[in-house]
């Protein structure tokens, strides 16, 4: 389940016996946001609405906007909103958007 902490235990043994015992916490990454919509207030500019995945309290949002043209660096937004502005797009280019989440 994402954004789950797990307490695991393991125990390594053979025919001569028990190895010890080793105990870890881990928690698992949260589920990634839904894009919601998608506005562009010019060519150049592109507005990213994000809707939050459940139990998403204190996460950081990341957008990484790429494309397989030559020359264009893929731009990155993080931040704990859930809108983001992305200025200097290059009009009649295709883009990937990505989104991911944190804690």
């Amino acid at each position: 389940t994402a954004n789950t902490q797990y307490t695991l235990r393991v125990v390594a043994f053979n025919d001569l016996g028990d190895g010890g015992e080793v105990t870890g916490t881990r928690r698992t990454r949260p589920q990634s946001p839904s894009i919601s919509s998608l506005s562009a207030s010019s060519s150049t500019q592109l507005i990213i609405t994000l809707t939050a995945p459940a139990r998403s309290s204190s996460l950081t949002y990341e957008c990484i906007i790429s494309t397989t043209m030559s020359g264009l660096s893929p731009k990155t937004v993080t931040d704990t909103v859930l809108q983001y502005t992305v200025n200097g797009l290059s009009p009649y280019v295709t883009y990937t958007i990505e989104c991911t989440s944190s804690n």
